[in-house]
């Protein structure tokens, strides 16, 4: 679904179109749309389309017209940036000469039934429920597959846990039963990029509705679902997971680590937009003594700054690549 062009000259524009000769004239038939251009290649729009449309039956329970449709509006524009972003990477890869076999999909795929306890029928059926042949399963996996192994050398270089900052963490957060673990969920208003200070109220206005919606007694989980810009969590109704401290931006997690267990509070600005976050529940784990608990917290402390750098490098592709939206 994603094209690559070549030839100079080439003029792309809003649409693509073909010539089909009808009664001796040339008409023009609009064969596709193009959402954007991402170097010498295109991201067409029946591709966001396709990778929106799980995610708009909620959407379409929205109420209000005019929500459903900024809501809808919105969905677009996330999957449309998560698909440039992962077609600078794809580009990357070529770069790279990376390739991945048909072998290691297979072996993927082993695990992924492995770990569902699922084998080769239930995932065919699992797939048909959502629409998908078991081609395209596998193209999609091999494109995730590729994007790992991108990011693990471009990125992963980047990222150096040492042994002192394990330590460290440890015994801020777990020596001598300190280890408060917390469950969360949240809904996210997104700041767009550039945003003045009319929009930015605008949308602290927004999250203030949502909180006050929550607070009054509505089903925060359906909240999460139809109005939160985190695509990451909303299809889970904005669940975070459990996660110890600094793990989470400090403005969030000083919020969170002072709540008590299903109080809802906001909205808090952190990076990117604000936040309304709702403590799920609390919990002191007894401690591990640090030769067991060492390479878990490496783990997430390497998963935390991984997050952190892919942003960094997707930014530095950008910056050096041209990208053109028009959806």
């Amino acid at each position: 679904m994603i094209h690559r062009y070549t030839g100079a000259g080439l003029r792309l524009g809003a649409v693509v179109f073909t010539l089909a000769a009808a009664s001796g004239l040339a008409r023009a038939r609009v064969v596709e749309r193009v959402a954007a251009v991402v170097g010498d290649s295109l991201v067409l729009a029946s591709e966001v389309e396709e990778k929106v449309a799980p995610l708009m039956a909620d959407v379409n329970r929205i109420p209000d017209p005019d929500k459903r449709a900024a809501r809808a509006g919105a969905l677009r524009r996330e999957v449309l940036e998560r698909l440039i972003d992962d077609e600078l990477i794809l580009q990357q890869g070529a770069e790279l000469k990376l390739s991945i076999t048909s072998e290691q999909v297979d072996a993927s795929i082993d695990e992924i039934k492995k770990q569902n306890s699922i084998d080769d029928d239930q995932l065919r059926e699992a797939l048909r429920a959502q629409g998908m042949t078991m081609s395209a399963y596998r193209a999609d996996l091999k494109r995730q597959l590729l994007r790992f192994r991108v990011l693990n050398i471009a990125v992963g270089s980047r990222v150096n846990i040492s042994d002192d900052e394990v330590k460290s963490y440890y015994n801020r957060h777990m020596k001598d039963g300190s280890n408060v673990q917390v469950r969360a969920s949240h809904v996210f208003v997104a700041i767009p990029d550039g945003a003045d200070a009319t929009v930015v109220g605008e949308k602290q206005a927004q999250a203030q509705k949502i909180l006050e919606r929550a607070q009054g007694g509505e089903d925060f989980a359906k909240l999460a679902r139809e109005t939160s810009d985190d695509a990451a969590t909303r299809a889970e109704g904005g669940d975070l997971g459990t996660f110890g401290k600094d793990m989470l931006p400090k403005a969030i997690e000083e919020l969170v680590f002072s709540m008590k267990v299903g109080d809802i509070r906001g909205p808090i600005r952190a990076d990117r937009g604000f936040h309304v976050i709702k403590l799920v529940d609390r919990k002191i784990k007894d401690p591990k003594p640090f030769d067991e608990a060492k390479e878990d917290i490496r783990m997430q402390l390497r998963q935390k700054d991984m997050e952190r750098q892919t942003k960094i490098y997707l930014a530095e592709l950008r910056k050096k690549t041209l990208v053109d939206i028009r959806y």
